[in-house]
């Protein structure tokens, strides 16, 4: 009999984790309820939509802009979710056809709804490095994981959320 109400208690938690709370854990992480557009499977388009990031992923971006304009920074979004085929193509890149290599993985967080890469406005998005500093102190500060201190392969433009318990 005690078997049995130890069971029962350890499917009752179980079921309490995985659907018991839909806004955080298990739930959030594999069954994201957000309804996002239509996309394209054109793996030449970009989208730089903050509504089709994952909703806390969506939030961080949004502080992280706010964050930015009250330190003065000009900060735009370039990239946001990624479709496996875009994914796929700009892997390709540098390596099966012509072009720079801008990608090292085929599993990137972009596809996830996880990710989002950012440029500074002007004539120089990219070559600016105290600029890419300060925005990585920033995303860091409020919980993202900036490429930028990536150490085997830096991604100066890239923020991820790597906590898989948010959704």
């Amino acid at each position: 009999m005690k078997l049995i109400k130890k069971m029962i208690l350890l499917l009752v938690i179980i079921w309490l984790l995985v659907f018991g709370f839909p806004k955080f854990g298990v739930y959030a992480f594999l069954f994201d309820n957000k309804i996002y557009d239509e996309v394209t499977d054109n793996p030449k388009e970009i989208i730089n939509d903050l509504d089709q990031l994952s909703p806390h992923t969506e939030k961080l971006a949004r502080e992280f802009l706010k964050r930015c304009d009250e330190k003065g920074l000009a900060v735009k979004i370039t990239e946001t979710y990624r479709t496996q085929n875009r994914q796929d193509y700009l892997y390709a890149q540098g390596r099966a056809y012509e072009g720079l290599v801008v990608t090292w993985t085929k599993n990137s967080k972009h596809t996830m709804r996880r990710a989002f890469d950012i440029a500074k406005k002007g004539n120089d998005p990219y070559g600016d490095d105290k600029f890419f500093e300060q925005c990585a102190k920033i995303g860091k500060e409020i919980g993202l994981t900036p490429g930028y201190y990536f150490e085997e392969h830096q991604d100066k433009p890239h923020f991820e959320l790597n906590r898989w318990w948010l959704p």
